[in-house]
């Protein structure tokens, strides 16, 4: 219907009313697969009719695109520069929608306080009722439980979303009911095979942001049900869907790490490493805790972080690969020996030899050929 309204719209010489039908396309666009090509097309169209609303409406959904894709301080900074003109232009709709993006930021590094003190603006904005408030619930308060590792707390945040939902429903679709909920449920044993097929034959439930969850709820269930192999491949098809949004994809990691060991399949100990070093560099102690006590319980090695970790590539990582075993790794390209290693490195060959036999565990390489030729592949540094 909005393709018919945009074809009308330009046989007729209408240029609002194409300018319209555009934005409400790249919108669906975005929520469907995160492509903001369309958004950014109308923005430029709504300048250049001088549609001031359209120009600060799409620049709040660029803001949230930025809030989910880990884009903070440039993202913060678009924000505050946007939320200074619609407040002065009294748009209420754009200055809470604004308001609820800072909320999402903020939730979603863990700082409660700063959440908190947006989500107070936001209700000075006749926020109560507003077609926004179950984004501030979905997008911020539970988003910022589950980084303070209180997915009760997130829970009893996405039953206020439903129940704000069936009194008034929203036109935003973000706010975690047919998303994050939904995993949250299924791990917690409260959400079964028929509940999941349900949301995910929503076009809610298939928007990328949503879909990402939806697919790894259905690895759990897959695991729970005796299908390791299916399950894995639902979590790659899950992790590519994810890739845009760094945080839901190590959030994502973490949640389904206990469920998979439980349940005999997948990498849980390299999904819990990922994660753990991801929320490091982020600064969310309490995720990252809780992946080290996760790794300890399932009884893997947890690593210290040291300087030069950044340098190992993920994949390596993720294995629990330490930086002196890597930097002897990397030396392996050149066929060298443990004495030459060690000379490099200032470490005794004894020292090297046991950094070769823990490379060949974590890799699974079959000979010291086979691990020199993997070094061979490695990514110029």
């Amino acid at each position: 219907m909005l393709h018919k309204a945009l074809s009308t719209a330009e046989r007729h010489q209408l240029p609002l009313r194409r300018m319209y039908a555009a934005t409400r396309i790249g919108g669906n666009d975005w929520l469907a697969e995160g492509d903001t090509t369309g958004l950014l097309s109308a923005r430029e169209e709504a300048l250049r009719l001088g549609s001031i609303n359209i120009v600060h409406t799409v620049d709040g959904i660029l803001v949230l695109d930025g809030v989910m894709r880990g884009t903070r301080e440039e993202t913060r900074e678009a924000a505050v520069e946007c939320l200074a003109i619609v407040r002065r232009l009294r748009l209420a709709p754009a200055v809470r929608y604004l308001l609820m993006s800072l909320a999402s930021l903020e939730a979603h590094r863990g700082d409660r306080r700063a959440m908190e003190e947006a989500l107070d603006s936001f209700a000075e904005w006749e926020g109560a009722g507003s077609q926004e408030e179950p984004l501030t619930l979905g997008m911020a308060r539970a988003f910022c439980a589950l980084m303070e590792e209180d997915r009760d707390l997130a829970r009893e945040e996405l039953g206020a979303v439903s129940a704000l939902e069936r009194h008034n429903p929203s036109t935003y679709h973000l706010s975690g009911t047919h998303g994050v909920g939904v995993l949250l449920d299924v791990l917690a044993g409260d959400a079964d095979r028929a509940r999941h097929e349900e949301v995910a034959a929503t076009a809610v439930g298939q928007m990328r942001w949503n879909r990402q969850f939806v697919t790894l709820a259905d690895a759990v269930l897959l695991g729970r049900e005796g299908q390791g192999e299916r399950a894995g491949e639902r979590i790659d098809t899950a992790l590519r869907d994810a890739a845009a949004y760094p945080a839901a994809l190590h959030l994502g990691l973490r949640l389904v790490a206990d469920a998979a060991h439980e349940d005999g399949w997948g990498e849980p100990v390299a999904w819990l490493r990922r994660a753990e070093h991801h929320f490091h560099e982020q600064g969310v102690p309490a995720v990252t805790n809780a992946c080290r006590a996760a790794l300890r319980r399932i009884g893997a090695p947890v690593h210290q972080h040291r300087s030069g970790t950044d340098g190992i590539p993920e994949q390596l990582r993720a294995l629990g690969v330490t930086v002196r075993e890597y930097e002897a790794f990397r030396l392996l390209a050149d066929r060298l020996s443990n004495k030459d290693i060690a000379e490099r490195l200032f470490i005794s060959p004894r020292t090297v030899e046991k950094h070769i036999a823990s490379l060949m565990n974590k890799t699974g390489a079959a000979s010291r050929a086979d691990l020199c030729a993997r070094s061979t592949r490695l990514p110029e540094q």
